[in-house]
């Protein structure tokens, strides 16, 4: 459907069709950013050899790049909350998008720390974004598909990333392999974005869809970092996350690299299967926030709904302590499947809870503290890999990652009990 056919459609369907196109740009966003992401992990093996990167040269390149999406996650979430969204995603991606193309001109363990560093300032801005974005255009009882959706991109972005990289660098070498999907960004997403992204209001909207979006939309006055910081509801979500995402930053960082080294696959055959569990994971992304959001539907409280979903997964998760024990690399990679597929969905849910615990004006702020705190955990995580890997070999990584979902889920119930009992 053309953009002028959406707006001279009748009330009702304009806004709603392009929430819609609004989600399926931050979605698109989202594939480009994790492209750009994972080709490091996917080519770590051959920048082994190519720039002679030790294991400790190698967490220190994922680190550099966790230490700056850390620190910016909450600066991003701050600036879109202040500029809006339509131009703070915009920088975000441009800014990423070169960073990119510029790891194609690495040189040593240095320079690639370095380039990686740049990226990590630019990546983490999309997802504030895209969270302020859902919590504009959707009502509560939508909000956690549209978030399932946008987010499942960065799952989709993982499972086209391996054969795709793996493609470039067979034809055209590794820094190729760099600068292409860098330049996607730029060239195709940016001029697109622009010219689809307004405020609601904006366009032509029912007064019952009107009505619905501002019941829903918690606004309330703009507040300092501190001062969300000595919200107990904040501390909640922080915790949650700083706990359980070193688990996806292990599988999204090392699994490349733990199936050529441990599993003996070759490059070939990580194009051929290092995808299929980011595929699991996207439907973890999806079926998550559907079934959270189909619990409010049936009378539930939103924060009710979510938390159930997560006590699921936590139970679930301490399958992952038997990845490196299993002989065969196909239920190896079966049980993968399933904590990448729980991974994403506990992060949909704990990201749907910011805008349904926090006002409008504050949404970006708090997910920017969330994704500053899962990015801590995740610098604090790699580098423990980097020593634990080379002296236990991997069967300790997942062990380790095995207790970290019901360590959060216990320190999430004992900082959101009263939010809970509403």
């Amino acid at each position: 459907m053309k953009l002028e056919t959406i707006m001279s459609d009748p009330p009702h369907s304009a806004y709603r069709s392009v929430r819609w196109w609004v989600v399926g740009l931050i979605f698109f966003a989202t594939v480009i950013n994790y492209v750009d992401r994972q080709t490091l992990s996917i080519l770590g093996t051959t920048l082994r050899t190519e720039l002679n990167l030790s294991d400790h040269d190698y967490a220190n390149s994922v680190s550099a790049f966790l230490v700056s999406y850390a620190v910016m996650y909450s600066v991003s979430g701050r600036i879109i909350d202040r500029i809006g969204v339509k131009f703070g995603a915009a920088a975000c991606v441009v800014w990423w998008s070169f960073a990119a193309a510029l790891t194609g001109l690495a040189r040593g363990p240095f320079s690639l720390a370095a380039f990686r560093f740049v990226l990590g300032i630019g990546e983490p801005g999309i997802f504030p974004a895209g969270m302020k974005a859902c919590g504009e255009w959707f009502p509560r009882r939508l909000r956690g598909t549209a978030i399932g959706i946008f987010s499942s991109g960065s799952c989709i972005g993982a499972i086209i990333a391996a054969p795709l990289v793996v493609w470039m660098t067979m034809h055209w070498g590794w820094r190729i392999a760099f600068v292409i999907p860098g330049s996607v960004g730029i060239l195709v997403w940016l001029p697109l974005w622009l010219a689809v992204y307004r405020k609601p209001r904006e366009t032509l909207i029912a007064p019952a869809d009107a009505a619905e979006l501002d019941a829903d939309a918690n606004i309330g006055e703009r507040r300092s970092w501190g001062s969300l910081l000595r919200e107990r509801k904040v501390w909640a979500l922080v915790l949650g996350r700083v706990g359980a995402d070193p688990v996806w930053y292990l599988y999204l960082f090392w699994l490349p690299d733990y199936l050529q080294r441990a599993r003996h696959l070759s490059l070939a055959e990580i194009g051929l299967y290092a995808w299929i569990p980011f595929l699991f994971a996207d439907l973890g992304a999806v079926f998550g926030g559907m079934l959270s959001d189909r619990l409010i539907q049936r009378g539930w409280s939103a924060p009710r709904a979510r938390f159930a979903v997560l006590c699921s997964i936590a139970a679930l998760a301490p399958l992952g302590a038997a990845v490196g024990f299993i002989e065969s690399t196909v239920l190896s990679m079966a049980v993968i499947c399933v904590i990448a597929f729980l991974c994403q969905a506990w992060s949909i849910n704990m990201a749907t809870l910011v805008p349904d615990l926090t006002s409008r004006n504050e949404t970006a702020s708090v997910m920017g503290l969330l994704g500053t705190s899962g990015s801590l955990g995740g610098i604090v995580f790699a580098q423990v890999l980097g020593v634990s890997i080379g002296i236990f070999g991997y069967s300790s990584a997942f062990v380790m990652a095995a207790v970290l979902h019901p360590l959060s889920l216990l320190m999430l119930f004992v900082l959101l009990r009263p939010n809970l009992k509403k």
